[in-house]
């Protein structure tokens, strides 16, 4: 886990176990996604470097419910007074009953392998949803940061648009292999064919950065590689 790297202003990507998150941090502060369990004293820290108490955080919002995305969440709403918790309302479910998580492992011979360790991966406690989100919505005091509805890796995977920064931060949408963006992996993909029409959908925004949650951002030209993916998908 390393330093806060800003990506535009007052955005900041946040390394911590698992995978990347993001601290929005004109207020209301708002935290896209937390990593995996373990990682919020991580998260609490970069906050703290950024010049914020964990009190002033006000917001979660969740790209989707996969463990690397959502397993910080309950360190959160224990340190967090007054967090609120967003995520897409077909997946504010498995956040409210994690018991109902399904395995993200998609090949049988994955499932398999991972089926002894998947209990003890995913959110073990019921946390509350405060904002079931959908396409077009905004984040709770943020009308700055739009909600795009990106279904295939997971039927509630969600992006968040920040059209006056010229950014997306895309979750687990895409894939940087070699640093060419390619769709998520089928490993872990519910509906590849539902991805790469989502891959087709976003390519028609205007942005310039993208964020990727196991991946190198792209910090300019980025929706020219996603209209070449597009063409391709």
């Amino acid at each position: 886990m390393g330093q806060p790297e800003e990506l535009a202003p007052g955005v900041f990507q946040v390394p911590v176990l698992g995978a990347q998150v993001w601290l929005l941090i004109d207020e209301p502060v708002i935290l896209i996604d937390t990593g995996t369990r373990g990682s919020g004293r991580a998260l609490l820290a970069a906050l703290a470097t950024l010049g914020h108490r964990p009190e002033a955080l006000a917001c979660v919002a969740l790209t989707h419910y996969h463990p690397d995305h959502v397993g910080a969440l309950p360190e959160l709403l224990a340190r967090c007074p007054g967090l609120r918790v967003a995520i897409h309302a077909a997946e504010a479910p498995y956040v409210r009953a994690p018991a109902t998580l399904p395995n993200p492992f998609q090949t049988p011979r994955a499932r398999a392998l991972a089926a002894p360790f998947w209990p003890l991966a995913r959110l073990r406690q019921p946390c509350r949803v405060d904002v079931p989100l959908a396409e077009a919505d905004v984040l709770p005091g943020r009308p700055d940061v739009r909600v795009v509805h990106l279904p295939g890796h997971t039927r509630g995977s969600i992006a968040f648009h920040l059209p006056r920064h010229g950014l997306v931060l895309a979750g687990d949408a895409f894939e940087r292999r070699g640093g060419q963006l390619g769709p998520p992996s089928a490993r872990f993909t519910e509906d590849p064919d539902a991805a790469r029409a989502s891959i087709r959908r976003l390519a028609a925004l205007e942005f310039d950065a993208l964020g990727l949650s196991h991946w190198r951002p792209i910090h300019q030209g980025a929706a020219t590689a996603v209209r070449a993916l597009a063409a391709q998908a």
